[in-house]
């Protein structure tokens, strides 16, 4: 079944369409919160986390756009991964390349949403491989001795495509009409 007809029968209530979507996306959701919390939090506290993201998914399935589901889970596991680190007082590695966004509940999830939009069509407009090295890195939270490994590359070019791409990033935005001053991209 495709996302667009699954959004559409989770905006009705259906808990089936809820189920396949658990079904099809949980490998991915969890890769995500695995990466941001593996090192730190147990298997439990990853579980959860990729929980509490389908549970919002219920909660918000109203918001959510055809085309942008997968990428609402992975902005609500990051930052359910990343409370969860802080609730610990730990931090992510990456969390400093990352925005902080102050409002709470739904609000929150659906500001979440309007910046992954925004994030991945300014990744988008990167040609390859600093497109696949940004996704991995901001969006999956591999490091960049991992990304190296993938992409057969050295890790210090990954580290320069990472901040060349960055001041790439910075200038999309900018030019679009976003401030960057809040942000560490």
């Amino acid at each position: 079944m495709n996302e667009s007809k699954l959004l559409r029968q989770l905006k009705q209530g259906s808990t089936a369409a809820l189920s396949e979507i658990i079904e099809l996306y949980t490998p991915y959701v969890y890769a995500i919160a695995s990466n941001v919390m593996a090192a730190s939090l147990p298997a439990e506290d990853i579980e959860e986390a990729v929980s509490d993201c389908f549970a919002a998914l219920w909660y918000n399935r109203d918001s959510v756009e055809s085309g942008k589901l997968r990428g609402y889970l992975a902005a609500v596991v990051r930052n359910r991964a990343l409370s969860a680190l802080r609730a610990k007082h730990m931090e992510s590695p990456l969390e400093d390349d990352l925005m902080d966004i102050t409002v709470s509940g739904p609000e929150k999830d659906v500001l979440m949403l309007e910046l992954s939009d925004i994030a991945r069509e300014a990744v988008d407009s990167l040609g390859e491989p600093d497109r696949e090295i940004f996704q991995r890195h901001y969006f999956l939270y591999q490091k960049t001795g991992e990304i190296a490994s993938a992409l057969d590359m050295n890790g210090a070019t990954v580290r320069t495509r990472l901040a060349r791409g960055r001041e790439r990033l910075r200038k999309y935005l900018t030019e679009r009409g976003y401030s960057c001053e809040d942000t560490d991209i």
